[in-house]
């Protein structure tokens, strides 16, 4: 078995399934804490750009997504979220094969505006920061 089909225990398909993250994927999700997820992939041929690093796109989508996740489901929720505002910092390369993991932390998870932010690691290693504004369809009756 190669590494590129070890994913880490814990991680199962991404339960949320859009059109584009068929594209992408597949990205996994965990459990981490009382409603919150960190979600993954496995670096494979697709993800790469020229340079043969993953291509800042699928870094910045990974993180958007692990944010809005969050954000969605954050207190209990079930909330549809539309992004509004993406910052991204690239700070260290991925590479073919690696694991890449996010981690969010929210800030505001109440009302119509939603704040989040979301680190992408390898390892120890620090490869994105990103922070993203959401806005919140809230659902009545929840």
């Amino acid at each position: 078995m190669t590494s590129l089909t070890v994913i880490p225990d814990g991680f199962t398909p991404i339960f949320m399934v859009e059109p584009f993250t068929t594209l992408i994927g597949p990205i996994y999700s965990k459990p981490d804490g009382a409603d919150m997820f960190r979600l993954g992939f496995r670096v494979v041929e697709a993800h790469l750009n020229i340079e043969r690093v993953v291509h800042g796109g699928m870094l910045s989508t990974v993180a958007d997504q692990a944010i809005g996740v969050n954000v969605a489901h954050a207190n209990n929720q079930s909330n549809d979220v539309l992004t509004i505002h993406l910052s991204v910092d690239f700070i260290s390369p991925a590479v073919l094969d690696d694991w890449v993991e996010a981690s969010v932390t929210l800030s505001k998870i109440s009302g119509r505006v939603r704040f989040g932010n979301c680190e992408l690691r390898v390892g120890d290693r620090l490869v994105l920061k990103a922070s993203a504004i959401f806005t919140a369809r809230v659902h009545k009756g929840k």
